[in-house]
């Protein structure tokens, strides 16, 4: 299916989609040739960043082990899925039978074992401390990649604790702060036009605005909270005024069947609207699914959480094949770290560093490949595995083009790489 924007332009039209048929070119190939003059081997052009926040259990999703010790083994059965050699959660059939089309990479390890620095690590691909707030992958993808006048670059759904760092506020990510509900046209704070409000309105207050903002000029001094409100002003004022990104959140306007493919449950939802604003032009989006941080019943908790995953995934990665985004859009499903093989007083498992997953699909990627992996009760990488949060970031800004030794400087001058010490993990892409 020809990919297209939600008012049915072709997706990336500025690109000018009109030489692509002179040429005989697919987007795709225009794209390769595009990065490859500008010295860039970009995969991908857009990101849908699943962040499994609070950490899902590695040993009851994607990295189990029913040989382990009984102590360690937890409550669920294993069933084969597609990929040969991984077993998965009793409660993931639907991923079971498509698991070929993704790439899972275990035994990812680190040392933060608080949610906030976890967080943080996932987010930016640099170990937090305390003297430098590093910006998180959407931001950087925002600055190398931007998006449209009308549309954020970077969207959190329904929100996100990510920030730009010391990139400062005018890229940080835009909070949608809910979930579209089924069958219900989605209203969005900032986006959307209030009751009362109409364009001519908004014109008027624009036009004061700018006379007063050209009154006080002249009295501003440069820093980053004037460069974000400027920025701010301005987008909000082509997105507000626009038609096509009042339509880029109405879900309801997605087909019947794409909409069928997702439960009615907020992550589902959230996802629906994730790939709406992909095929939309969005270059970063993360959908945030909380809940996993299962200290109390972990069992009961990943018996409600698992299911809206294991359709969630199936469903995204179906809707942008469909769309012909998926070739174009790297998905990457994470949580900030595993769950502990040892299981607590309370039938919970507690936050676990020392090992976690990640999967992978489109954007490049070749799927059905098994990356890494874990020694044989789950409790720490096996000797052929080496990989951290700085790898998958690299990894990721590898997949957009961007070079992960990429340097910044922060507001007072000092020069900051992205990703010093990132490896890009080159087998992903086969």
């Amino acid at each position: 299916m020809k990919s297209q924007y939600c008012d049915g332009t072709t997706r990336r039209d500025f690109l000018r989609a009109g030489v692509l048929g002179g040429l005989g070119l697919s987007l795709p190939n225009f794209l390769r040739l595009t990065a490859a003059s500008e010295g860039r081997q970009a995969t991908a052009d857009a990101v849908l960043f699943i962040n499994l926040a609070g950490g899902p259990s590695h040993l009851d999703t994607l990295d189990m082990k029913p040989e382990g010790p009984s102590e360690t083994r937890g409550e669920f059965n294993p069933i084969q899925s597609k990929l040969a050699g991984l077993n998965v959660c009793e409660y993931m059939p639907k991923f079971a039978a498509a698991a070929d089309r993704f790439t899972l990479m275990r035994g990812i390890s680190h040392s933060a074992g608080s949610h906030p620095l976890g967080q943080s690590y996932i987010s930016t691909g640099n170990l937090p401390t305390p003297a430098l707030i590093y910006p998180s992958l959407g931001s950087v993808a925002t600055k190398e990649l931007p998006g449209q006048d009308d549309m954020p670059s970077y969207i959190a759904i329904p929100k996100t604790e990510w920030n730009a760092g010391y990139m400062g506020d005018a890229y940080a990510p835009f909070n949608t702060n809910a979930a579209p509900q089924p069958g219900k046209p989605f209203q969005v704070r900032g986006i959307s036009l209030a009751e009362g409000l109409t364009i001519d309105r908004v014109n008027r207050r624009e036009g004061l605005l700018k006379k007063i903002d050209q009154r006080f000029r002249g009295a501003e001094t440069t820093s980053q909270l004037l460069e974000a409100l400027d920025k701010f002003s301005a987008q909000s004022y082509n997105i507000i005024t626009s038609a096509r990104s009042q339509k880029a959140f109405d879900v309801t306007l997605e087909s019947e069947a794409t909409r069928k493919r997702f439960t009615d449950d907020e992550f589902n939802q959230s996802l629906l609207l994730g790939c709406r604003l992909i095929e939309c032009g969005v270059p970063f989006i993360t959908v945030t699914y909380q809940g996993w941080d299962t200290h109390l019943d972990n069992f009961s908790g990943h018996r409600r959480l698992i299911p809206p995953l294991d359709n969630g995934l199936i469903a995204t990665i179906d809707t942008l094949a469909e769309k012909g985004l998926l070739d174009r859009t790297l998905v990457i499903a994470m949580g900030e770290f595993g769950r502990t093989p040892k299981i607590n007083e309370n039938t919970g498992r507690d936050h676990y560093p020392r090992v976690n997953w990640s999967l992978f699909a489109g954007g490049g990627v070749k799927p059905g490949q098994l990356i890494g992996g874990t020694d044989k009760g789950g409790e720490a990488p096996d000797d052929a595995t080496d990989i951290k949060p700085d790898d998958i970031a690299a990894t990721l800004y590898h997949s957009l083009g961007i070079d992960p030794l990429t340097e910044y400087h922060t507001n007072t001058g000092r020069p900051v790489m992205l990703v010093p010490h990132g490896r890009v993990s080159s087998e992903l892409f086969g």
